[in-house]
């Protein structure tokens, strides 16, 4: 969807539900995927092994050691801090965190050399259903660094707020913002979404300060947009006016 199809207000307002819901249960969903990937990337083995010349076999067991170590890594990383997340103790948390990153390039890059090695040498045949398998990798792969950014999120709101705070700043949302928070579903419930967008924006004036910091955060989040900024940082300066 293109930005300029697509109201900004609405976007603003799907972020912060999208990031509710990762509050809610983006971990289980990164552990659900990863089983997704690991078993698609055991169907290509086979074929790699199958197929594949005594080169492209070690290749292909070497870049999955290197795969497997980067999620060994990645998976410790998420353990400690889902851990201290479940008891809202914010230190040193996003220090913690923002190795993520690394670690997720080397996974992409990981998945990047599979892939290439396998069209190397499976046979025609087996392309078609190789490379949509592929489609789904990359799009899992998405799917878990957008929960991880979403994390990021969660963490500067564990270090700004009271475990009280963000207890109340979560049930506000969850009461207001409908439950479709797709992109794509939102455009077609425009109205809900902006019933949405007013309560938050009454919300941001009588609780000032405590959504004033929220806003803050989400107004310089990683998945922003340029008109979600926008809109974002209308709110945080108290522009309380018709944004869209």
């Amino acid at each position: 969807m293109k930005e300029q199809d697509f109201n900004p207000a609405i976007a603003a307002v799907v972020s912060i539900r999208h990031l509710v819901k990762g509050i809610q249960q983006n971990w289980s969903d990164m552990m659900d995927i990863k089983q997704e990937l690991t078993t698609i990337l055991s169907l290509h083995e086979t074929l790699v092994l199958k197929y594949g010349t005594e080169h492209t076999q070690k290749t292909w067991k070497e870049t999955m050691q290197i795969y497997r170590e980067n999620i060994a890594d990645l998976q410790v990383i998420m353990s400690d801090v889902k851990a201290q997340l479940q008891a809202k103790k914010s230190d040193n948390i996003s220090t913690r965190w923002n190795k993520y990153p690394m670690y997720a390039a080397a996974i992409a890059e990981s998945f990047k050399t599979l892939a290439a090695l396998g069209k190397q040498c499976i046979p025609e045949n087996e392309l078609a259903r190789w490379n949509s398998n592929w489609e789904i990798v990359y799009k899992n792969h998405q799917e878990i660094q957008q929960d991880a950014e979403a994390c990021t999120i969660q963490l500067q709101m564990i270090e700004t707020y009271t475990p009280t705070e963000l207890d109340e700043l979560t049930e506000t949302i969850l009461t207001h913002i409908p439950i479709h928070y797709s992109e794509a579903e939102a455009k077609q419930y425009t109205t809900e979404y902006m019933d949405a967008y007013e309560a938050i924006k009454q919300e941001a004036s009588q609780k000032k300060n405590l959504w004033d910091r929220f806003l803050d955060i989400l107004a310089g989040g990683v998945q922003q947009t340029p008109a979600q900024r926008v809109m974002m940082q209308r709110w945080v300066n108290g522009e309380k006016g018709e944004a869209h």
